[in-house]
């Protein structure tokens, strides 16, 4: 029977992307035997309650081959139909070319950019080490399955993590490497000459080595995997691209392509396939029945488990409730001193891990700098309950593994380092915003202003850059008010990633209060003016105020922006009465494209446009002429 149900996953996938004339039909057909045996032997996965907290995760790191995952889901009784199988990269069906995630269909992530899925699956593991740590056994004890590909190995970001995972001794992941020598462009060993058995082991994790057709060898590795608890492990699967497609199979044609009219005939015809490729015998449906009944079943126990647990453990049930409160209120007022607005930070994020016990995360070895640092317990392999993660100096893999972190359930990862490094983290940032998830990433050393590091350490191009990933909230606070209103908002269940981009040099205490409904809306005025308007956020604030304390003879209105990306959003009637007077002036350590699409006409803005240099702030200042007196002149030219 294993042999009609992986024939029919391959027909069925095939057949779709025959259909869509668009698609990857070689990984699904020489994968279809470790898909069936893990959906037949080992998923621990619910077609009733798809978004059990305790079902096994599913990475598929290989995400182009997302027609084995749909054939699969659509075969174990998920809500796919045949109809959205048939409308496979069709525009508004359920299934696209890459689906990163969609819980309700069982899709836990995949992924478009190579090497994401696999970082993002070990953040599964962290959220699952730290939730059964948190909450028992009893209740969160889980897997973390995938399959992955050359393409996958050969980014660096898998690299990263895969580190991470042993460091940690994650032993529930269990990754099948897809291992076929074959990607877009041709043979794998023309660019590749790594030992991938030698190199996971080296890095401490435990890997096997198989044949990825033969059924008994499948199941066998992964009862072998499932032993190990303190590694991790990588099953190594000989397999066939394309299988069975006469002319194409073991060949790069078969990657990226539908097999064609012709080939598809004669892949049909090698596998003694008749009649609709979109029909399937109903004992193909039935075949997965009896696991799925048993998960099914499995859910009911440890609702049962769960529901008598929260009503005898007491500590139980406040960590369950506390877990699953969405909005943490606001903080206790810090301290109105001056200070670098990551010092603030850190001091919020203080107050948070008291209120909550849903965040967890870290920096890429700056916590000494960054100061976001949300528990003195680190997360290790003799303490998963600690919430702060020293991730080393891997900021690539640091952004996946948060997002694997706010995926996996009620948690929210958050992630630190500097502004500049956010070019390193933009693929995890910008699929954050995608999958409409939560994480948080905290950059500090937000300016030219960190001073003497210079221009390699000083970001100009990165504030607008990351306003530009849609559904991203660039958020950057200038006083300690706005502070607050910022982390309240950054950890908020709004279903979109947020940045928050700190100073490194102290700021002048700004004597303005705002309302946190007023705060999220992105822009408002703290002081009022006729004359002319200055819009700014940060640091920058602090500049508005003193040209405002410069020109006494003018009446200045300051409005500040701390979420500059959600003034676009603002009806024209209010963005209008929020920027009101003729001449409006925009100030920003940074490049200045970009302010106009969110502001309208302005008389001009104050940036940088070209890299910084190394110097003290004054020498900066200076320099680039965002000293008080130069910005007074300048803008006083406007005015007469």
């Amino acid at each position: 029977m294993f042999d009609k149900v992986t024939k029919s996953v391959r027909v069925l996938s095939a057949a779709a992307v025959e259909k869509a004339n668009s698609g990857h039909p070689g990984m699904p057909l020489g994968m279809a035997d470790v898909g069936v045996s893990l959906y037949k032997n080992f998923l621990k996965v619910s077609n009733e309650n798809p978004d059990w907290i305790n079902r096994d995760r599913f990475v598929l790191s290989a995400g182009h081959g997302s027609m084995l995952l749909y054939s699969l889901l659509h075969l174990n009784g998920f809500d796919l139909s045949i109809d959205e199988i048939k409308n496979f990269r069709q525009l508004n069906s359920k299934t696209p070319g890459h689906p990163e995630v969609d819980v309700s269909l069982g899709i836990d992530t995949t992924t478009g950019p190579l090497g994401q899925g696999f970082a993002t699956g070990v953040g599964f593991a962290v959220a699952e080490r730290y939730l059964s740590a948190l909450l028992g056994e009893d209740i969160i004890n889980h897997f973390t399955f995938g399959i992955v590909s050359d393409g996958d190995l050969m980014e660096g970001v898998s690299f990263e993590a895969a580190e991470l995972a042993a460091v940690w001794k994650l032993g529930k992941i269990i990754y099948f490497f897809d291992d076929n020598n074959i990607s877009i462009d041709g043979s794998v060993d023309k660019v590749s000459v790594t030992d991938q058995k030698g190199k996971f082991e080296s890095i401490g994790w435990h890997v096997l080595e198989i044949d990825g057709h033969n059924e008994k060898e499948i199941i066998k590795s992964v009862e072998k995997a499932k032993k190990i608890e303190d590694k991790p492990t990588l099953i190594i699967a000989k397999s066939m691209i394309g299988k069975f497609a006469p002319n194409k199979q073991n060949t790069s044609g078969v990657h990226g392509s539908p097999l064609g009219s012709e080939e598809m005939k004669k892949f049909l015809e090698n596998l003694d396939w008749s009649g609709d490729p979109f029909i399937h015998d109903d004992d193909i449906y039935e075949y997965f029945n009896e696991k799925r009944q048993q998960d099914n079943e499995d859910y009911k126990k440890w609702e049962e488990r769960f529901n008598k647990k929260y009503k005898e453990d007491e500590k139980f049930k406040y960590n369950w409730e506390l877990l699953n409160t969405k909005d943490f209120g606001t903080p206790e007022r810090v301290s109105s001193e001056n200070n670098a607005s990551r010092i603030v930070g850190s001091k919020i994020l203080k107050q948070f891990s008291e209120l909550t016990n849903s965040i967890i995360g870290g920096s890429a070895d700056l916590a000494a700098s960054t100061k976001q640092i949300i528990d003195q317990d680190s997360f290790s392999s003799n303490n998963y309950q600690g919430r702060n993660i020293e991730f080393g100096i891997r900021e690539h893999a640091m952004g996946a593994i948060t997002n694997g972190i706010t995926l996996h359930s009620n948690l929210i990862g958050y992630a630190s380092t500097f502004l500049v490094f956010s070019d390193y983290m933009r693929p995890s940032i910008r699929l954050a915003s995608l999958m409409n998830i939560n994480s948080v990433f905290i950059f500090t050393h937000d300016s030219i202003y960190l001073g003497e590091d210079g221009p390699t350490h000083q970001p100009v191009e990165h504030l607008m850059s990351l306003r530009l990933i849609p559904n991203v909230d660039v958020i950057r606070p200038s006083n300690s008010i706005e502070m607050e209103h910022s982390y309240r908002y950054a950890f908020s269940d709004s279903k979109n990633p947020k940045v928050l981009s700190l100073t490194r040099q102290d700021l002048d205490y700004l004597d303005f209060d705002i309302k946190y409904e007023d705060f999220v809306k992105g822009g408002y005025a703290v002081s009022d003016g006729e004359d002319f308007t200055i819009v700014a956020s940060g640091s920058e604030l602090e500049i508005a105020f003193k040209i405002k304390e410069a020109l006494l003879e003018y009446s200045v209105r300051i409005v500040s922006v701390p979420i500059l990306n959600r003034i676009s959003k603002m009806k024209n009637e209010d963005k209008k009465a929020l920027l009101k007077n003729e001449h409006i002036f925009s100030i920003e350590l940074g490049r200045s494209i970009g302010w106009e699409h969110y502001l309208g006409s302005l008389t001009k803005s104050f940036s940088i446009e070209t890299f910084g240099e190394s110097a003290p702030i004054i020498d900066l200042e200076k320099n680039f002429k965002f000293d008080v007196s130069s910005l007074t002149k300048e803008i006083i030219k406007y005015l007469n």
